[in-house]
């Protein structure tokens, strides 16, 4: 339980026909525009409210022109004033600095409200970033928020799936839907109840990896809906029915594993979010875990590689 005195921000903003859930949880908004703004002093009475200055991203938030208009709003009850880093991914890039400046700038019309620009990159590129508010988002999951950068934060999740069917392959035989694989030897193969069903992304075909039997053991030919095939023949032990391979964890990061197939960790996570839940049935049970000690997991799947 968060506690009574947890505040809770939803940063999309009200509408008209969600202000009572506002009302009976005690939500917070982030206004994103003088229209929104309007609407919550009209309508919510004096609710605590945040304000999101656009100070660059050009995605959400209010243009500081607009500013003057929002100050002359009654009744607007503004406990915090915030902006967004658009390329806190590269700790280097320019635009960090110019939207520091200019966020510094535009917050100070609100001296009364506590001030947030950083999340989790870039709560790491300075102290002058902190302001008064960190929001630490993707690195409370233990992925990284920098790019091309090695991991900085242990793990807290790991996603693992049973072996569901040992067998082999001869050299010239395929894998899988459109035969995307031929093998050039022969291989020993291990099916796992996972699939782009469960949120793996299909672009990890002939591209991912899982740790299974002491070895990372590449995905061969495409994922199925709920089927990936690994190449076990380089493992040092020879995995069994219900053995479960690790896609990512403690082995393997989640950097690690979003790269090898195309995209950001951030995607991955989420996108395994709801759908990694307890299946049971004759493919056994996908498992998703959160870690309180993990350590950090390797930042590429190299090893992997030419087995």
């Amino acid at each position: 339980a968060l506690g009574p005195e947890a505040e809770i921000f939803v940063f999309n903003g009200p509408r008209p026909e969600n202000l009572k859930t506002y009302r009976d949880f005690a939500l917070t908004p982030v206004l994103n525009s003088p229209e929104q703004a309007a609407l919550w002093a009209a309508k919510m009475g004096g609710a605590p409210a945040a304000l999101h200055i656009d100070t660059g991203m050009h995605r959400l938030g209010v243009a500081p022109a607009t500013l003057g208009a929002i100050k002359a709003i009654n009744g607007l009850n503004l406990t915090l004033v915030m902006s967004h880093l658009a390329c806190a991914s590269d700790s280097a890039h320019a635009m960090n600095e110019r939207q520091r400046a200019a966020f510094a700038q535009l917050a100070a019309q609100f001296p009364t409200a506590r001030r947030s620009l950083a999340s989790s990159g870039g709560a790491l590129i300075g102290e002058a970033f902190g302001f008064d508010m960190v929001r630490l988002g993707v690195g409370l999951y233990g992925v990284s928020p920098f790019d091309n950068a090695a991991a900085v934060f242990a793990p807290v999740a790991t996603l693992t799936a049973p072996v569901i069917q040992l067998h082999s392959m001869k050299a010239g035989e395929t894998v899988g839907y459109g035969a995307s694989f031929t093998a050039d030897r022969d291989r020993d193969l291990a099916t796992v109840g996972l699939g782009y069903g469960d949120g793996y992304p299909r672009a990890g075909s002939n591209s991912g990896a899982a740790f299974l039997a002491g070895a990372l053991c590449p995905i061969l030919g495409r994922v199925s809906m709920d089927l990936i095939v690994l190449d076990v023949t380089a493992a040092p032990s020879r995995p069994k029915i219900g053995d479960r391979a690790e896609f990512f964890g403690l082995k393997i990061s989640i950097d690690a594993a979003a790269k090898a197939c195309g995209t950001i960790g951030y995607e991955l996570l989420t996108g395994i979010g709801g759908l990694a839940r307890p299946r049971r049935g004759l493919g056994g049970r996908v498992e998703r875990r959160y870690l309180w000690n993990g350590a950090p997991a390797p930042t590429d799947l190299t090893g992997a590689q030419g087995t």
